[in-house]
């Protein structure tokens, strides 16, 4: 009777698994008695087998191996994390839940296994374990495994329908390492990640620390070794790091080993009353995807980490013929430095900037530092001696372009930049006028009012744009001034493009920035979207990649500092395509299109595997967006598509295309003829 009844028990503690999503593909799923197996061929057609417990009494990873030896095993997924409240609207960029008066709650991760589903999406499996909680948000964990590599995804699925939920999140997982087991319980294992001066660095686990350890690594990565190979862990390269003033490395990735058992995993620093806060979004009912990344590799953690840098090309933006790279916003006060250390002086930022593949860098001094609002000759002085700073730092293959982030007159901030050196005053000085002669400097101008600045920007050809529009300093702008002769001319070219606010519902970045240049577009002003930066100073050891993106503007060669104008004409003409840097668009063309039907050829290359494409546009009322689904392209992919969507009356497109990390690339509004 007991020998009966024992496989009936077993039976009844799995829970129910729904394969009928399932398609055949290079992405196979079986079902044992009390598990499910996913099994995928990697980049050199090797066999892949990672296998779940249906039973909820056991760890949810039984397994994940290419060989006799598993990589992982006995393994559980960890999630904890902070909750608060937002007060300033999903927007706010200073907005510190700390100080709400309900204050903040630390949330640990419980997971009580009810169900399993799993599903096919393009050559890609996903495969849904439902009874995962975290505080008021309410889910499930979901792997997401591609054919043509060893990248694993984990999320974690979950909503929340409390209002004004802000929050962040820990991810990782910990596993079964009884061969890392030493007499005494302690352990031998060994960790391997890059340091923040780019060194290898090797350290091995003794277990003698029982909490997680924080690790400031570069490339947001480390690697374990296991008893089968190795496992590198690493967050969405720009997705998890809501975008800060300051770029510190904090410690993102973690370690631990403990009595057999070892973790490794993605954090966020917890706010400590600090200028740094991480705080993600989560509107009500919208499902949140927190994600961490695995790599695995039957190879040293060498080689892990090694696959893992390629995915952001060694956090450099490649290069591309055809095409320079340019980044805006920095406030690094080079200028004031340069003074005090000489020009020939090399500031920090420069050799990370080249090291980065950043070719041209539009920079804004003066922005807590130096005089900008003086009315005599100190002014003009730290003018001459900023064309002078950057002068000294540029050269053929690199160039500094001096730009102000003026914030007078026109309202919000606004970045102003020339195509040469302009000396001004950002008001009146008194008894002065708009338009004077200097001994030293010759032409000065005095600005009293915005019809005066947009007077100055029209004679000298200068190009302004809103920084981080509607949020920040720019809160309410640029609505509040979309009639103004300045805004609607074509020198005031657009606003800029940041990864912000952070919402991991959502498979895009910046959607803020996007759903502000659609309505502009409609309204019939042709704008734009420049990517920006906006950081303060930083040097080699700062985690700068994460903050990043950069257009990628069409030119040839980068002209002298003398000619700098001539790197800023592709971005007044919209030549240029804009990227986190792991898809780049190299050629998007709509000439074929007509007056129904937009016809989209577009050449991409990408690192992760693509998650979709989207043509949007708007006839003058209501932006449209048509979707297309690349779940079939695998990693390190070069392609050109093309894309039709019908689109009567359409007034003007643009096309952007992202990564399964949200990292993706565009092209700005292109107006049909």
């Amino acid at each position: 009777m007991l020998l009966t009844l024992a496989p009936l028990r077993a039976a009844a503690a799995s829970v129910p698994l729904d394969l009928t999503g399932v398609r055949a593909g290079p992405i196979a799923v079986s079902r044992g008695a009390d598990s499910v197996t996913v099994t995928w061929p990697d980049e050199a057609a090797r066999v892949w087998r990672a296998t779940f417990s249906l039973d909820p009494s056991q760890p949810l990873v039984t397994s994940i191996t290419t060989g006799a030896e598993p990589i992982v095993r006995s393994a559980r997924p960890f999630y904890q994390g902070e909750t608060g409240k937002r007060r300033g609207g999903w927007y706010a960029f200073f907005d510190d839940p700390t100080s709400h008066p309900d204050g903040t709650r630390h949330v640990q991760s419980t997971f009580q296994l009810r169900a399993a589903t799993a599903r096919t999406v393009g050559e890609r499996l996903e495969i849904l374990f439902d009874g995962l909680r975290v505080g008021s948000f309410d889910g499930g964990l979901t792997y997401t495994f591609y054919p043509g590599s060893r990248l694993i995804q984990q999320e974690a699925v979950m909503t929340t329908y409390d209002a004004d939920v802000a929050y962040y999140y820990d991810a990782g997982l910990e596993m079964a390492a009884p061969s890392d087991r030493q007499p005494g319980n302690n352990m031998r294992t060994e960790v391997v990640f890059y340091d923040t001066d780019g060194a290898l660095r090797r350290v091995s686990l003794n277990g003698l620390q029982a909490e997680r350890v924080p690790v400031q690594a570069r490339y947001r990565t480390l690697a374990m070794k296991t008893a089968g190979g190795s496992v590198a862990v690493f967050p969405a390269p720009h997705q998890y790091f809501f975008p800060r003033d300051f770029t510190s490395n904090l410690g993102y990735v973690w370690h631990r080993a403990w009595r057999g058992r070892v973790s490794l995993g993605i954090r966020q620093l917890r706010d400590e009353n600090w200028v740094y806060y991480p705080w993600m979004n989560a509107p009500p009912g919208r499902a949140q995807r927190m994600g961490v990344f695995f790599l695995l590799s039957d190879a040293a953690p060498d080689a892990a980490l090694g696959h893992v840098l390629r995915y952001t090309n060694g956090d450099r933006f490649r290069g591309l013929d055809g095409y320079k790279t340019l980044s805006t916003h920095w406030h690094l006060a080079d200028t004031v430095q340069a003074m005090a250390n000489g020009f020939e002086w090399t500031p920090p930022f420069k050799p990370v900037l080249k090291a980065m593949g950043v070719d041209a860098s539009m920079i804004m001094d003066f922005h807590g530092d130096g005089h900008p609002d003086d009315l005599t000759d100190l002014r003009l002085n730290e003018l001459h001696a900023y064309f002078g700073a950057l002068r000294a730092q540029s050269d053929s293959e690199f160039l500094l372009i001096p730009a102000e982030e003026a914030n007078v007159h026109l309202g919000g901030h606004w970045t102003l930049v020339f195509p040469k050196p302009v000396y001004w005053f950002m008001n009146r000085p008194k008894d002065g006028a708009f338009v004077s002669s200097h001994a030293k400097y010759g032409t000065v101008y005095s600005v009293a009012d915005a019809k005066e600045l947009f007077d100055l920007v029209r004679r000298e050809g200068g190009y302004m744009y809103q920084t981080h529009p509607r949020t920040k300093g720019s809160t309410g702008y640029p609505d509040r001034i979309l009639t103004t002769d300045y805004f609607r001319d074509a020198s005031y070219l657009g606003v800029g493009w940041k990864a912000l606010p952070s919402d991991l519902s959502s498979p895009r970045l910046g959607d803020r920035a996007f759903d502000l240049v659609d309505e502009l577009n409609n309204q019939g002003l042709r704008k734009r979207l420049l990517g920006e930066v906006d950081v303060f100073q930083f040097d080699h050891t700062h985690e700068l990649y994460a903050h990043m993106n950069i257009n990628y503007i069409k030119l040839d060669r980068l002209p002298p500092f003398d000619r700098w104008g001539e790197a800023l004409t592709p971005l007044a003409k919209g030549e240029f395509f804009t990227t986190t840097g792991e898809v780049l668009l190299p050629d998007v063309n709509l000439s074929s299109s007509s007056a129904t039907e937009i016809v989209a050829s577009v050449r991409a290359i990408w690192t992760f595997p693509l998650r979709f494409a989207e043509i949007v546009w708007g006839e003058g009322q209501t932006t449209h967006r048509h979707i297309i689904e690349l779940a079939n392209t695998r990693e390190f992919g070069s392609k050109t598509f093309e894309w039709r969507a019908k689109a009567s009356g359409w007034k003007w497109a643009r096309v952007a295309v992202w990564d399964v990390t949200g990292n993706g690339g565009f092209v700005n509004p292109v107006w049909r003829q």
